[in-house]
């Protein structure tokens, strides 16, 4: 078990006492106990809910930072758990129902921060993640019996300047709320919401799109491939070597040794996959720079993890994976809107895919979604945000090699590169996913690194750095309140 520990020493404001500021939780299941050592109130979760009282809520009741420095929170195990430090307003069960979270698109919603974690009672992984809205600065610290801080990661900048930041992403300016900006009756900030939530009902993102930069992959490579490839196999790794990822075969397969109701055959998938631009529409008039849809084409190699399986290895070729350009004259952002919410479905996204049939058929769908269509659309959007395709920047991993160069697998070993510090370029990189990244650090396990320590982009955690763990020694998770600032936009756009 450990403890679960606030610290708003920093936080500056004088109308954000502990008994004004409140945490409240949600999770797919958990083992939690408040004031462990008196009346000992349970916190436990089961299927995505809480029962108080005889009915059951999605969140738990809003404790205040003063009452949990009082009385504690002791954390055994959990699944999923994500912890709501909300701002001058309770958002526990006074306001929500079965399977709800705060509606942070609602602007009556109070200003609140997001920690996450899984724990068995002995490791797991936690992180921080502003991916979908920004309300506050925080950060996490996982500490021993001793308060030696094992692993931590958060914000590097006062709530206000992160604000000042994520604003001028969007090119805000004003001083009344905006699609992603949301101020108080005083003119001060309340909420970022991040580019991943775009279109919101019939609203698109007000963030820059990515036709600018594709217009430059197009000019540079043509109809060849824009990037080296995407996989997850380490270089000069053979096939179900380092990298892959086990899966069972269904027992329906006929490429690969099927499993039976009594033995489960594993194979080592690992995916290889270009990336091919075609331009829809030429740059000029309304679409200055063009518009782009994306091939990805590839293959998926099956090695037996158990050299005494029947059929040691197949190749699932001739597969594809095709993302829709951007239709700007009825604004369908279909490529923008994928690119920012890396996901194959959803509102305004428009992602086909052919060949995959007898590779569904002989490790079902789920599992084909995971380890090759997910994994695959994934890199290329990951890398898009970070500026990876054509980057010129020199690899640390490699420094003879530049990013552009290198495969997805080797991007993520240059976390320290990603976004701004890739291209020089702002519209070839996400702006919000670069304002997180760089206002952001964290040490794992012993790994000190100066960005990165924050999730801005739905898989930045291809760098594992964001993610940490605690272990068998843990006996603390401290989470602080960093220093609030005046919250008024400064920013200018």
């Amino acid at each position: 078990m450990m403890n679960i520990k606030f610290d708003s020493s920093a936080l500056g404001n004088p109308n954000l006492t502990d008994d004004k500021v409140y945490v409240t939780f949600a999770a797919a299941s958990s083992d939690m106990i408040y004031d462990p050592k008196g009346t000992q109130e349970t916190i436990n979760f089961s299927a995505s809910a809480i029962t108080i009282d005889g009915k059951q809520y999605g969140t738990s009741k809003a404790y205040s930072l003063a009452n949990v420095a009082s009385k504690g929170i002791q954390l055994n195990t959990a699944t999923s758990l994500v912890g709501f430090i909300s701002y001058g307003d309770k958002t526990g069960i006074e306001k929500l129902g079965v399977g709800s979270q705060p509606a942070f698109l609602d602007p009556s919603t109070s200003r609140y921060s997001i920690f996450e974690i899984s724990y068995n009672g002995a490791t797991g992984g936690a992180d921080i993640t502003n991916i979908s809205q920004f309300g506050g600065a925080i950060t996490m610290e996982f500490q021993d019996s001793k308060g030696t801080v094992q692993s931590s990661i958060g914000n590097s900048e006062n709530t206000t300047d992160m604000f000042n930041s994520l604003a001028k992403c969007s090119g805000f300016s004003g001083s009344t709320s905006s699609a992603v900006i949301f101020l108080n009756d005083d003119g001060e900030f309340v909420r970022a919401v991040g580019t991943n939530v775009f279109p919101n009902g019939s609203v698109q993102t007000p963030f820059p799109k990515f036709n600018a930069y594709l217009n430059s992959l197009y000019i540079t490579y043509g109809t060849d491939s824009v990037v080296k490839k995407l996989t997850n196999l380490a270089p000069g790794a053979s096939a179900g070597g380092e990298g892959s990822a086990g899966f069972p075969s269904t027992t329906t397969a006929t490429k690969v040794t099927p499993s039976t109701s009594s033995d489960t055959v594993i194979y080592n998938l690992d995916y290889h996959f270009t990336a091919h631009l075609t331009q829809v529409e030429a740059p000029g008039g309304d679409t200055p720079n063009g518009t782009y849809s994306v091939k990805l084409k590839g293959h998926v190699n099956a090695t037996a993890a158990n050299p005494g399986t029947a059929i040691q290895s197949h190749k699932y070729d001739d597969l594809e994976i095709d993302i829709a350009a951007d239709v700007l004259s009825t604004n369908n952002l279909y490529m923008t809107n994928f690119i920012y919410q890396a996901a194959l479905t959803g509102a305004g996204i428009d992602v086909t895919k052919s060949g995959w049939d007898a590779f569904i058929n002989d490790f079902g769908s789920a599992n084909v979604e995971a380890a090759a269509i997910k994994k695959a659309a994934g890199d290329f959007a990951e890398g898009m945000t970070c500026g990876f395709p054509g980057s010129q920047t020199y690899a640390t991993s490699d420094p003879s090699s530049k990013l552009g160069e290198l495969t997805s697998y080797e991007w993520w070993q240059n976390s320290q590169l990603a976004y701004s510090l890739a291209q020089t370029t702002e519209s070839y990189y996400s702006k919000y996913g670069n304002a997180v990244f760089l206002n952001s650090n964290g040490n794992n396990a012993g790994n000190t690194f100066n960005y990165e320590g924050v999730y801005g982009s739905p898989y930045d955690d291809r760098f594992a750095l964001n993610l940490i763990s605690p272990d068998a020694e843990t006996t603390d998770m401290v989470i602080t309140l960093m220093a609030d600032g005046d919250l008024t936009p400064t920013t200018t756009g």
